[in-house]
């Protein structure tokens, strides 16, 4: 094992003139610095590509404010870290780092975001490697301490819980707070001028900006002026003499306290009202820690069943057996880690593991969040818990061998047993980062493990539904809902897929119900609106992406989708207002750019998508053109457009039903049927085209009976039914044609109705209106004559 193994087990102290920068400078040294460098590389080098992932989404993805740089704002207004009102933290220097990494991805690819958080991951090893080194150095610990803390180093840089915080890019704060408070720690130890002038605070003060997390800094260093300054006997903190030595360490730790109470002063007045940690009671929660605790503790050795989302629920009661296990194991390694502070030999066991549980209290203490854990929250925490198990381990081992010199066989086998641990590690992280790769993977693995997980369970039918398998999808959305029934994130996505399935009734159900548990929830506002839009009901969806955006300003989608249904209703002087609203925070959003000059021009909707596929033709627009024109009526331009589409790509099944569906709503059923053949002999799974050409067959067939009974027919009331029957087959010329037959025979307000209605749907306004005047005159009283009667006024006053 070399050098590497001949330092394990050695601890005798020596001057610290032996171990100075000449100590870098050695051939196995530098040899074990570039395998380490290699492993952590090799463990995350399958994890650039993966995707955006759980907080992304509010924070990243659907988050304006990060699409310009915009340093003075981030650092003024907190709302900008994230789009989800009640997730508003003040963290602009996460939103700068988000910010910076869009600019240079040019957009939502994440790469650029993974790449910047792994070099941080690095660069915070580096200085967990110099911290070690110095203090070592000042403890005059050994001749090898540059081996020492490449070794504690490379355990935490290689630590599989750790995958986490470095795959899921919003928590990259977590790993900016930790460089930033370790490099606090290491310029403290440089001394001279960094220790006399206080500027060593530079650094922790930089990393309040990332993540709270940061203010664990002052903490840190109180206990490391107990522990190695004023060497604190710490389980009798309250005897005089160790009391005098607590009251030095304070006063020197002062500046930090300082500094770490008047930002957090600063802090409190920066974020948002509407921030919210989301947990339940502080008692529950509280007495839930302890044992989590003891998960983090277990999972650093054996990272076991692993979850981004756990099921873990608070403990309903203090007398719940997993509560008094927790508060006794806790207990007795904190009795465990004060009692160590009395050796030298101990001290840095008992300054590793009291920096785990100190740092562990911003989250596992009496603030209730959410979830009742995360492994990304031991992130700081797993740099102390290292140290622990590094100089204890040391420490055992000294303790069995006594002062025999360590043999050779023992030497290999302490090596062993260390690379067996790191090997599994990077085996371990490697697989973390493939279940990181994709929203599929990612919940299909927090289903498996936390199976009581309501939203694990959604977040998987969603991943489901993105892939196309809705069946699969409404499975774990229905299981989900069993356990949390009062999710309105989860009727939303139940709205979704019923839509998608075609049941838009009971969709509507769904949105409504989401909305009625949860009416101030942005996104909720907004799916609905999405819903209506889509079924052309612009002004009702007008309100609620309205709502959405009030609520949340930075919110992209609602931004983007209120700026086309204006445009789409034609409401210029709101679209203009809306957009330069927009411009005004984020000057070179390109959607606000183009609807802004839009409103100007007052161009409609269909005449800008012509003016853009005239530029730049392309068969996929052309069949949207298709379906513009469609949902317009305009029936033979929807098949120009499609034959455009055709022109441009030969064997395109999508264009032929498009045709087919035209050729449908104007009545020739030949055609039709012949468009879905088409798309059905080019692709033989198109499901839509084979039911669309069942519905013209079956249309054809009535036509063709429709046409033999007509010779049948002799009475008002055989034409006026007659007349019905063409309606509903939308065959409107044929309506009005019986219907006249009818009033010949016999005038009704029926005959008179129903060729008011077919020139309704001819777009006929006027015709329309002056058939159902002749039907009130016949009856004053007839409801639907009136009805179709206001419906033509009001389509000839629109613009």
């Amino acid at each position: 094992m070399g050098k590497f193994g001949s330092f394990l087990g050695q601890a005798k102290q020596m001057p610290t003139s032996q171990t100075g920068n000449r100590s870098l400078r050695s051939p196995y040294f530098q040899i074990l610095v570039i395998l380490v460098l290699v492993a952590i590389t090799f463990a995350y080098s399958n994890h650039f590509s993966n995707s955006f992932q759980f907080d992304d989404s509010h924070t990243i993805e659907n988050n304006a404010s990060i699409t310009q740089v915009d340093v003075v704002r981030f650092f003024t207004d907190a709302t900008t870290f994230s789009s989800l009102a009640s997730n508003q933290s003040y963290r602009p220097l996460t939103t700068l780092e988000n910010a910076i990494n869009y600019k240079m991805a040019g957009g939502l690819d994440p790469k650029p975001f993974h790449v910047h958080i792994f070099v941080t991951f690095l660069l915070t090893c580096a200085l967990i490697f110099f911290f070690i080194r110095k203090l070592l150095d000042k403890l005059h610990f050994s001749k090898y301490n540059q081996f020492w803390a490449l070794l504690t180093a490379a355990i935490f840089g290689l630590l599989c819980v750790n995958a986490e915080t470095v795959n899921y890019i919003i928590q990259r704060s977590e790993i900016t707070a930790a460089l930033c408070v370790v490099a606090g720690l290491v310029a403290f130890l440089s001394g001279g001028i960094w220790r006399k002038y206080l500027l060593y605070l530079i650094f922790p003060f930089i990393g309040f900006f990332a993540k709270e997390m940061a203010f664990v800094f002052a903490p840190i260093l109180l206990l490391y002026f107990l522990i190695f300054e004023e060497e604190v006997y710490l389980l009798h903190f309250y005897k005089k003499a160790e009391f005098k030595k607590c009251i030095v360490s304070l006063k020197k730790t002062l500046p930090a306290i300082v500094l770490t109470i008047a930002f957090y002063f600063f802090y409190s007045q920066m974020r948002p009202d509407t921030f919210f940690p989301g947990g339940p009671s502080q008692y529950k929660y509280l007495i839930t820690q302890p044992m989590v605790m003891c998960h983090y503790l277990l999972t650093y050795f054996v990272p076991y069943n692993l979850s981004a989302d756990t099921d873990w629920q608070v403990f309903p009661s203090l007398l719940d057996y997993r509560a008094i296990i927790g508060i006794v194991l806790v207990s007795a390694l904190l009795y465990l880690a004060l009692k160590a502070s009395k050796q030298k030999s101990t001290r840095l066991f008992s300054f590793g593991l009291l920096w785990f549980f100190i740092t562990l209290l911003p989250t596992s203490s009496f603030i209730p969040f959410a979830e009742v854990l995360n492994d990304h929250r031991t992130f700081i925490p797993y740099i102390g818990l290292t140290i622990a198990f590094v100089f204890g381990t040391k420490y055992a081992v000294d303790k069995v061998l006594g002062e025999r010199p360590m043999s050779t066989s023992t030497k290999a086998f302490l090596a062993t047993i260390l690379l067996i641990f790191l090997c599994g590690n990077i085996y371990g992280i490697r697989e973390r980062n493939k279940v990181w790769s994709t929203k599929l993977s990612l919940w299909k693995d927090v289903a498996e493990k936390s199976p009581k997980n309501g939203r694990g369970l959604m977040n998987y039918g969603l991943a489901l539904m993105g892939k196309g398998d809705l069946a699969e999808a409404e499975k774990y959305y229905l299981k989900a809902l069993e356990i949390n029934p009062d999710y309105s994130t989860l009727n939303i996505n139940l709205g979704i897929l019923k839509n998608a399935q075609g049941d838009t009734a009971e969709a509507e159900d769904y949105f409504k119900k989401a909305l009625e548990l949860n009416p101030s929830n942005h996104s909720n506002n907004y799916y609905y609106a999405r819903f209506l839009a889509r079924h052309d009901r612009f002004e009702e969806a007008q309100g609620y992406l309205e709502k959405a955006v009030e609520i949340s300003p930075n919110y992209q989608l609602a931004n983007t989708m209120l700026m086309e249904v204006y445009h789409k209703t034609e409401q210029w002087e709101n679209l203009k207002d809306f957009a330069q609203k927009i411009l005004k925070d984020s000057p070179e959003n390109e959607k606000a750019i183009k609807y802004l000059k839009v409103a100007g021009e007052r161009k409609s909707e269909i005449a800008l998508f012509e003016e853009d596929i005239e530029k730049y033709p392309s068969a996929e627009k052309y069949l949207d053109l298709s379906l513009k024109y469609y949902k317009l009526g305009k029936f033979i331009k929807t098949i120009d457009a499609a034959q455009q589409a055709l022109k441009l790509k030969k064997d395109y099944p999508a264009a032929y039903n498009n045709i087919g569906i035209a050729y449908y709503e104007l009545g020739d059923y030949d055609r039709s049927i012949d468009a879905y053949t088409k798309a059905v002999s080019l692709d033989t799974s198109y499901q839509l085209a084979k039911n669309n050409m069942k519905n013209a067959i079956k249309a054809k067939n009535l036509d063709e009976t429709l046409a033999k009974s007509y010779t049948l027919l002799k009475t008002s009331d055989d034409f006026l039914n007659y007349s019905l029957e063409c309606y509903k087959q939308k065959k409107y010329e044929a309506c009005i044609e019986a219907a006249e037959k009818s009033i010949t025979i016999k005038p009704s307000a029926g005959a008179y109705n129903n060729i008011c209605a077919a020139y309704n749907q001819m777009q006929l306004y006027d015709k329309a209106i002056a058939a159902c005047d002749q039907a009130l005159k016949i009856d004053p009283n007839h409801k639907l004559a009136q009805g179709n009667r206001d419906f033509a006024v009001a389509r000839t006053k629109s613009p």
